[in-house]
């Protein structure tokens, strides 16, 4: 008996499968920026632990109520830590002297107060502020202070946020790691993203996406203390006066309107505070969620191992009386059993090959070529699916965070030379397709104007023949422009490596050429018109480029795919041409 993987074990292969099939009303509205995506701190792995927190928080308390100077003050704070985890004084007091790492109990004391780490927040020390314990006690800016780089699931919002596909994130985190993937990837430029931790910034000009840090934000505390201090939520009387504190008013009208109106992704945020809970029950009094949804995607996913109880109460809510007469039904099309990081991984994949899918729909279909469509479809996913494999644990790093940065580096680079015949100005920065949600591209001219139907139709070839064994395809041998964007070799007996171009046309082949790009002779360079062969001198392909003896090497070999459309009767005829012409 076979059973389903968990979400830890699942690969992002088997989650694209399911955002193909069960869910793929979801991965459509998901491409037309029909959903929010709500996150909490199941993305965040590389950010301080919840059990890093209340460690310091214990033993800051510890070391004050050691000390005879301040012990009648911390005393009774640290008695309150010891009856949140269900402990007394007496069950540590052989321990009480040493540093809090050494204590017998203090696994235990951890894992009791983990869930509970919001009382632990609100425990009172007289005569200091109520957010002492996180501010001071557990000094929150040094936690933060130096932040790993940003995860693979921040990565992947990033490009979703650039791709278009994602305009709002309502995030409970206090952690920078969406804002710095967004400018890294973005290439440095202000404004994509409007961050918004103060109301006033909800008056900001409007980035490609909006981020809704409801719970306060701790680089903008640690910037601003004076203006962003008072936003920092984490105590459980912090999040019970949430709904009608005053300083929030705004942001809650805000993330409210976000849960009304559009379709929730949630990504490692349980749900279990009262407050987000209201905000889902204050939405679905003002437009209830129909079920069942079809033919649009369900209301709410959650990216869990298991449904948890809070997002259980949410669907209660949003769902009202149908809830109880389909309980089976919305929680399978609601649970999606799977983390993050591998979702989000599938759907920036499925909108990349989605959306070339669609150009190539167009250009094909412009040049009454729509037999090839299917075929050349086919191929695409094939390739999507062979990179999704690429995605797995690092054994170091514990996450797909190299993969995903080996992705990004090599979907850029491949699209830049496309496109302008250079490699990236910025090695950092994603290329993205375009900026249209998937429905609207038909009418973004210039994503059609670049030709980038005709590079997936280079790319469905390209890796036909590599799954029909006539070639292999690899990574570039190397990083300089000579390196090409892949590495091509036809199978057969001493068959030479050979470089890989895809461009547009022919200024950004010449551009390539001129950089000197073409250097070992032995280049492979794939136009997606005839510009190249109708201007430039007809020459030999297996004409020398240099003296007889030395190299032996043949000259670049341009392959047109317009050409080869234009005169391709049917898809056997299309892979046959184009294999004759890279296997010259």
């Amino acid at each position: 008996m076979s059973f389903a993987p968990s979400a830890t074990d699942i690969t992002v292969r088997e989650v694209l499968a399911k955002l193909d099939g069960e869910f793929a009303t979801t991965a459509k509205a998901v491409e037309n920026g029909e959903f929010a995506l709500w996150v909490g701190s199941g993305i965040s792995r590389k950010a301080p632990s919840l059990g890093i927190l209340v460690a310091a928080a214990v033993e800051y308390i510890r070391v004050m109520a050691t000390a005879p100077a301040t012990a009648d003050t911390y005393l009774p704070a640290l008695d309150e830590a010891l009856r949140i985890a269900g402990r007394t004084r007496a069950d540590i007091e052989l321990d009480l002297h040493r540093p809090f790492a050494d204590w017998a109990l203090r696994d235990v004391i951890i894992n009791a107060l983990w869930n509970s780490y919001s009382r632990v927040l609100d425990i009172p020390i007289p005569d200091e502020a109520a957010d002492f314990i996180l501010w001071k006690a557990i000094d929150i800016r040094a936690q933060f202070a130096h932040p790993a780089p940003p995860g693979a699931a921040h990565l992947c919002i990033a490009m979703l946020v650039l791709e278009g596909a994602v305009q709002t994130i309502a995030s409970a985190n206090w952690d920078g790691f969406i804002e710095a993937a967004v400018q890294r990837l973005g290439g440095n430029v202000p404004g994509l993203l409007q961050v918004v931790v103060d109301p006033g910034q909800l008056r900001d000009p409007p980035g490609r996406a909006s981020l809704l840090k409801f719970h306060g934000c701790i680089i903008h505390a640690d910037e601003n203390e004076v203006r962003y201090r008072r936003f920092l939520t984490g105590s459980y009387a912090q999040i019970l006066r949430w709904p009608y504190n005053p300083d929030f008013t705004a942001m809650r009208n805000t993330v409210r309107d976000v849960a009304t109106n559009r379709k929730s992704l949630v990504l490692g945020l349980s749900i279990q505070d009262m407050n987000l809970q209201q905000v889902f029950t204050e939405a679905t009094a003002i437009t209830p969620w129909p079920w069942p949804p079809d033919p649009n995607a369900p209301a709410h996913v959650f990216c869990e191992e298991t449904i948890a109880q809070g997002q259980i109460d949410v669907l209660r809510q949003v769902y009202g009386p149908s809830y109880n007469a389909n309980i089976a039904e919305i929680h399978r099309a609601s649970h999606m059993r799977a983390w993050g990081e591998q979702v989000l991984i599938a759907l920036v994949l499925k909108m990349i090959a989605d959306k070339l899918t669609s150009l190539m729909d167009a250009a094909l279909a412009a040049t009454g070529k729509d037999a090839l469509i299917a075929p050349l479809t086919q191929s695409l996913n094939v390739l999507r699916d062979l990179v999704s494999d690429g995605a797995v644990v690092d054994a170091d790093d514990q996450s797909r965070t190299p993969a995903v940065n080996q992705g990004i580096a090599s979907w850029s680079r491949l699209l830049s030379v496309f496109r302008s015949g250079t490699l990236q100005r910025n090695s950092d920065a994603y290329e993205p397709i375009s900026h249209s949600t998937i429905n609207m591209l038909p009418a973004d001219q210039n994503a059609h104007s670049a030709k980038l139907g005709h590079l997936a139709v280079t790319l469905a070839l390209l890796d036909h023949g590599r799954s029909s064994g006539r070639w292999s395809l690899a990574m570039p041998s190397g990083n300089a422009l000579v390196d090409g964007v892949a590495t091509f070799q036809a199978d057969r007996p001493g068959a030479p490596k050979r470089p890989v171009f895809l461009v547009k046309s022919l200024p950004e082949a010449l551009r390539l050429q001129l950089d000197g790009a073409y250097a070992n002779d032995n280049a492979l360079i794939i136009h997606s018109d005839d510009i190249w062969h109708q201007t430039m001198p007809k020459r030999s392909r297996r004409s020398p480029s240099s003296a007889p003896g030395r190299t032996g090497l043949v000259e670049p070999s341009h392959v047109s795919i317009g050409d080869l459309l234009r005169t391709a009767a049917n898809v056997d005829d299309l892979h046959g041409g184009f294999a004759a012409e890279v296997l010259l």
